[in-house]
């Protein structure tokens, strides 16, 4: 196998497990914005948490999942495609060809062109809803803490919403780690295409030359 191939190969692959983690962190994120909405609404929180914290994590949540449905929506609408490129190139009962591998790439490079306007959109949707999960983790984690004329505490029935603080921080780092893979996949793939149409328009000139 050429390293063209191979490259090709890592590229499609890495692609593929991204698409996977944001299908599953995205609906991951729906749930937990539901939660965090019905928590903000009907004051769920460990000793009902600061009246005024609540709203706005309520606010925010109902942000966060519209970015999560949308996060959702946009992984499931690129994966069929980069899923049967992936099943190709990972079957084991036998070597790809040269004409085969080239077919793939040129199949890749029409994929990926089918599909920018989605793949921009969920750069987009992972950068704002990475930010947005971080900030919503913060604020979960406030919720642990109790504010008193005296200082601040942490009660220990508050210690609970701290696993939901680690998730949505841990949504938050695969939405902008998503957010920079598929910015670096998309430039990539956007030099190729480049490289390409400069290539058709040069050999359109040639043949227009030689006529």
């Amino acid at each position: 196998m050429n390293a063209a191939l191979v490259q090709f190969k890592k590229e499609v692959i890495n692609f593929y497990v991204i698409a996977i983690l944001n299908i599953v962190f995205s609906a991951l994120a729906i749930a937990f914005g539901i939660s965090s909405i019905v928590s903000a609404v009907f004051g769920n929180a460990p000793d009902g948490g600061l009246p005024a914290l609540r709203i706005v994590s309520g606010a925010l949540a109902m942000i966060c999942f519209g970015l999560g449905l949308s996060w959702l929506l946009s992984t499931v609408e690129i994966f069929d495609g980069i899923d049967s490129i992936r099943d190709i190139l990972c079957q084991k009962d036998h070597e790809l060809s040269d004409d085969r591998a080239t077919c793939l790439i040129i199949r890749m490079l029409a994929y990926y062109r089918d599909n920018r306007k989605t793949i921009g959109t969920m750069i987009l949707v992972c950068t704002l809803g990475g930010f947005g999960f971080f900030i919503l983790g913060i604020m979960t984690g406030l919720q642990a803490v109790s504010v008193f004329y005296g200082g601040i505490s942490v009660t220990l029935d508050a210690l609970i919403v701290i696993p939901a603080m680690l998730l949505t921080l841990g949504i938050a780092f695969v939405s902008l780690l998503s957010s920079y893979y598929f910015s670096r996949f998309s430039r990539v793939w956007d030099e190729r295409l480049h490289e390409i149409d400069a290539s058709e328009c040069a050999l359109k000139e040639k043949l227009g030359e030689e006529q």
